[in-house]
């Protein structure tokens, strides 16, 4: 109902209630890796829809640590929490240089782990009978398999557009590339734009066939690419122009993001008092389950204790770094040669540095005295930076965070360090630089405005679901014959005809290439027409002059 009175007395109003009493209601929510990082913006979405009477189940591995803060979401496990930190292929991710080379061992895991997770999501739908899956995309090829063996329609769910469209001058350091190939050379062009992605697709070569062996044994249908079954299904996409490199969107891929929740943890009493008592502190926080190597851990302590002892802050909150305190030195050498106990730093014996176990993020981005945000630059934390105005520092680690990183340079909001030539004084310059830069906070204004502005398309990002299920409904085929499910019927509304047309047609290279033939032979033949008219003038003028001087 409209909130405002109306202009004119007797006026009445638009009414915006929507008639779900036909619209199933049962939603499987699939998110089987990751941290809160894959959880909060999902959860989100989950909790508007189970607000307006759907019945949401969430499943995910491990446990549900966030049941209190979403009562009305159901759930059940998913089984045993990755144990990664004892797997040295991650471990030499997260610690070493990417290359190409790596992604067969992560695409290899994540097939080799779709037995297990395919049969656990059967004996779930089994019990929730979901009426829609919606599906993170992270390492969930079974949630989009199991939407497609029920005969349901899925909603999937990203933080990057990576996978879902593509355009030449837009790549990811994944590939060893930049973001942005605006301003690079034609051969690093054409190094990403043509070889990359064939290393890339040479690569997985066995590891997909593999995994399309097994995906056969449950009557499922051979995928041409890891992307194949996103391709006529609507995807959100939670992120927003400003932070993510503009490019083009076909209507499938709706742009909802930052999606944030309406309410955070407070402060807790000991990082209140030390915000309180410190007006230019620094926030450190670099995920929940990725680590440094000793060495990086060790220069980035003694940064943080040089950067409060030379007054470039006068205090830094390091969150969730306790459970790695093993992984430091006991002491750390200062530039001036002094020596640090790191017992010390961890017992937060000084009182310009605190260590904190837990840490409320946002409600730290969001105090006046924060100053600056040593990020591994995720895409929640760098919503939650973005919206609060917070620049970033970026020590991206892996995954999507290199190419967040760059995004968030390019944006004027951040600096980046190097996890693999991390240097003392270049974090020092950076976080002084970061604070005194204009252009950065001026950038800052800008972004900021654009988060808040974007953040309320949560709301649109549950209509969106809403229609998915009631344009399933609504769908004859769909009811009255299951084993016709297509789902490019429930969203013919969102598919552009291009897709329908085949590649030729559909980007009209027939018409350009008939327009070229005509073109081609128009010019042709003008050409050779002018050519022989100039010949005959050459002959009318020139040879009978010449025929005459003779006579």
């Amino acid at each position: 109902m409209p909130s405002a009175a109306p202009p004119i007395s007797g006026w009445i109003p638009r009414e915006m209630n929507l008639d779900r009493t036909e619209i199933p209601k049962n939603i499987l929510v699939v998110v089987p890796v990751g941290g809160l990082s894959h959880l909060r913006h999902i959860l989100t979405i989950s909790n508007i829809l189970a607000d307006r009477g759907y019945n949401v189940t969430l499943t995910t591995k491990g446990t549900f640590k966030l049941s209190q803060q979403y009562p009305k979401i159901n759930f059940i496990s998913l089984g045993e929490v990755t144990d990664f930190l004892n797997n040295p292929e991650f471990v030499d991710l997260v610690q070493g240089k990417f290359n190409i080379g790596k992604l067969q061992n992560i695409f290899k895991r994540r097939f080799d782990s779709y037995n297990s997770t395919f049969l656990q999501l059967k004996v779930i739908s089994e019990i929730v009978k979901p009426d829609l899956f919606f599906c993170d995309t992270l390492n969930n090829e079974p949630c989009f398999d199991m939407a497609w063996v029920k005969n349901k329609p899925f909603v999937g769910i990203a933080t990057s557009v990576l996978g879902l469209s593509r355009v030449p001058y837009k790549s990811d350091p994944l590939f060893e590339c930049k973001v942005s190939m605006e301003n690079e050379s034609f051969w690093e062009r054409f190094r990403c734009e043509i070889i990359s992605p064939l290393k890339f697709i040479w690569t997985l070569r066995n590891s997909f066939g593999e995994f399309n062996e097994v995906r056969a044994s449950y009557g499922l249908p051979t995928l041409k690419n890891p992307f194949d079954r996103w391709q006529s299904s609507l995807f959100l996409l939670d992120n927003f122009f400003g932070f993510e490199m503009p490019i083009p969107l076909s209507p499938i891929i709706q742009e909802i993001g930052p999606v944030l929740p309406d309410y955070y943890p407070p402060l807790t009493p000991d990082i209140e008092k030390f915000l309180t008592l410190h007006k230019r502190t620094m926030f450190v926080a670099l995920g929940s389950f990725l680590f440094l190597t000793p060495e990086n851990n060790a220069k980035l302590l003694q940064s943080i204790i040089e950067a409060t002892e030379n007054g470039i802050v006068d205090g830094v909150i390091w969150a969730n770094i306790v459970k790695n305190r093993e992984s430091f030195p006991p002491s750390i050498t200062l530039s001036n040669g002094r020596i640090i106990s790191t017992s010390d730093i961890f017992e937060n014996k000084n009182p310009n540095i605190h260590m904190a176990s837990f840490a409320p993020q946002f409600a730290i981005l969001n105090h006046t005295n924060t100053k600056l945000f040593l990020s591994h630059s995720g895409a929640g934390s760098a919503h939650e930076s973005l919206y609060t105005g917070t620049p970033i520092l970026a020590l991206p680690i892996t995954f999507d965070q290199p190419g967040n990183a760059e995004k968030l340079e390019l944006a004027g909001v951040a600096l980046t360090l190097d996890k693999l030539n991390l240097d003392v004084n270049d974090i020092l310059d950076k976080i002084k630089r970061i604070q005194n830069d204009e252009q950065i906070q001026s950038s800052l204004r800008r972004i900021k405005t654009l988060a808040i502005i974007n953040s309320n398309r949560k709301y649109r990002a549950a209509d969106l679901i809403e229609f998915t299920l009631h344009s399933s409904a609504l769908n004859q085929k769909n009811i009255n014959d299951d084993n016709k499910f297509d789902d490019k019927l429930i969203f013919k509304d969102l598919i552009t005809p291009d897709t329908r047309m085949g590649f030729i047609k559909g980007k009209y290279l027939d018409v350009y290439a008939t327009a070229l033939v005509i073109f081609v032979s128009i010019s042709y033949g003008i050409l050779r027409g002018l050519y022989i008219i100039g010949k005959l003038i050459y002959v009318k003028l020139f040879k009978n002059e010449d025929k005459e001087k003779k006579e």
